[in-house]
């Protein structure tokens, strides 16, 4: 096997691993995955809400012009 094999079969695996290392550092850490999702949670719902009256505002702004 070549070396870019072995490359790659080690990304794989890492990616593969990494949501249950996240979980488990988080709770080592304290936080417990309930928080987590709570916390991703209100901060996506943020985003969508800014993003929403951005783009209203642009439109109101182009329909003024």
């Amino acid at each position: 096997m070549s070396l870019e094999h072995h490359a790659s079969e080690s990304i794989y695996a890492a990616g593969k691993a990494s949501p249950a290392l996240a979980v488990t550092g988080a709770t080592v850490a304290g936080v417990d995955l309930q928080t987590w999702v709570l916390i991703a949670t209100l901060v996506y719902t943020v985003l969508q809400v800014a993003l929403l009256v951005y783009n209203f505002i642009k439109d109101r702004l182009k329909e003024e012009k």
